[in-house]
């Protein structure tokens, strides 16, 4: 399961839903003039306008390609709308629809609550997701509601926008940072209250989202075109090769306690395995490399926590143990494949919240992984080279100043990764190859970049007097 916010195109499907389950659930309980309100509300033709001027903005919950639940807010932070298709009811989708919108609003609308218009029999609900009553119950026309608050914590601040190879920290907004609120959390109904009059009479110190420096931080919100800006795993083109003689499945791990303890635990991680290899003992060793990538960090902070993880959870007065890793295939031929992980963990506690990249590169023939050392000799020609280029693509001409020719030298080649701050990475797409880092600085250093990892790009011609003498070359011609 995870939550993004609604591309145009899927905005006509996201309102079938929401009236669906309010003709079902909530309009039995409320007078014809309420309901004719609701359904002129979410007609296509009057909220389309409000999403293209990024007054409204709609979340989705997915399942794969099922839409299973929508969220909406407004760009003051007021609650619209948070529906859940009846299949889907009591399975955390609302919860996680909620989690998404507060990050929204404390990260892009830069926010300090949110507020609904609560129906009664929703206040309860509501209360669990951390909102409280502000007012009595309230009789405005034909509806009756109650007004609420959620205090958004702050400390969660926009960072610059993406260019190309890079991940921002706040990526993974609507997958598992939002999990910051799940501790007031247990279980949400399917919900929905409209609320503009509530927000409109206050005054908004914050102006409206669309306009100005906020503006740029659209996540993804647009016209859907390619030209659009986008970043992480999703903005890398991938390639594939046809008539493979094998199939690439995927495969899921999911662990969430039913009982949660005092400490807040969350793993979703996604990757791939390949079926119908000729030979079946190198297709088991590559699927055991692919799964155990995918699950490298749940097995550092969870299955084998060092003494650092176990202090952290120890101390912190509201202890998380999440992690959540999606994947692409880059590469794929008949010969090799290439896999980019994206990783999204709370490692202890909500301070400790990092995106990283993790890649695999292997030869479908024998097994062979291949790292950066395998693929380029790490002289300083090609570091200085290299690291133009990483500057470029983060914009940033800060971004490793402090580290000299000879210990990125080191850092590429995997000999010292500085305790652990650095893992070198590079794939292979339909563009060409990407060489870079992903990052993990201890929160206090001040060489911290505001993402978690950024790669160069190369064609392949533009390698060829630093490559090695690797097999990985013949496979890439």
């Amino acid at each position: 399961m995870f939550v993004r916010p609604l591309n145009p195109d899927e905005v006509l499907s996201a309102l079938h839903l929401i009236w669906e389950v309010y003709a079902s659930d909530v309009a039995p309980l409320q007078n014809p003039e309420a309901v004719a309100g609701f359904r002129e509300l979410i007609r296509y033709e009057h909220i389309m306008p409000r999403i293209q001027n990024k007054e409204v903005i709609l979340f989705g919950a997915w399942e794969g390609t099922e839409l299973c639940g929508v969220g909406g807010i407004d760009n003051r932070g007021n609650v619209l709308f948070l529906y859940v298709r009846k299949e889907w009811k009591r399975k955390g989708v609302a919860r996680q629809l909620m989690q998404g919108m507060y990050q929204f609003c404390a990260q892009v609308l830069v926010i300090t609550r949110m507020t609904v218009r609560a129906v009664p029999a929703s206040v309860t609900v509501f209360n669990h997701l951390g909102f409280r009553e502000v007012a009595p119950v309230q009789n405005v026309g034909a509806e009756i509601f109650v007004p609420m608050e959620l205090l958004i914590a702050p400390g969660s601040m926009p960072a610059k926008k993406p260019k190309k190879r890079i991940a921002l920290i706040i990526v993974g907004v609507c997958l598992l940072i939002a999990l910051l609120i799940c501790m007031v959390v247990k279980e949400a109904a399917s919900i929905v209250q409209e609320s503009d009059t509530y927000a409109e009479e206050q005054e908004n110190p914050f102006g409206d989202y669309g306009n100005g420096d906020s503006g740029e931080y659209d996540f993804g919100m647009g016209d859907g075109s390619e030209n659009e800006q986008q970043s992480g795993l999703d903005q890398i083109p991938e390639y594939e090769a046809e008539d493979l003689p094998f199939e690439v499945k995927d495969e899921t791990y999911n662990y969430s306690p039913e009982n949660q303890s005092s400490v807040t635990q969350q793993f979703e991680i996604y990757y791939p395995q390949l079926d119908g290899m000729e030979n079946q003992d190198i297709q088991a060793k590559v699927n055991d490399e692919l799964k155990n990538c995918a699950m490298e960090t749940v097995d550092r902070i969870y299955e084998n926590p060092d003494n650092e993880i176990r202090n952290r959870v120890l101390e912190a007065e509201s202890p998380v143990i999440a992690d959540f890793v999606k994947y692409k295939v880059t590469y794929l031929t008949q010969d090799y494949i290439c896999v980019a992980y994206e990783d999204y963990s709370y490692e202890g506690n909500s301070e400790y919240s990092y995106v990283g990249l993790r890649t695999k590169n292997i030869n479908l023939k024998d097994g062979t992984v291949y790292d950066v050392k395998d693929i380029v000799n790490t002289d300083k020609t090609f570091v200085n080279k290299w690291l133009k280029e990483m500057q470029s693509e983060a914009d940033d001409k800060s971004l490793l100043a402090d580290q000299d020719t000879d210990s990125l030298a080191k850092v590429l080649s995997g000999e010292d990764t500085q305790n652990g701050t650095f893992t070198p990475v590079f794939f292979m797409d339909k563009d060409g190859i990407e060489i870079g880092l992903s990052f993990h600085y201890d929160k206090e250093d001040e060489n911290a970049p505001d993402y978690g990892w950024v790669t160069a790009p190369f064609q392949l011609n533009d390698l060829k007097d630093s490559k090695t003498d690797s097999t990985f070359w013949d496979l890439v011609k």
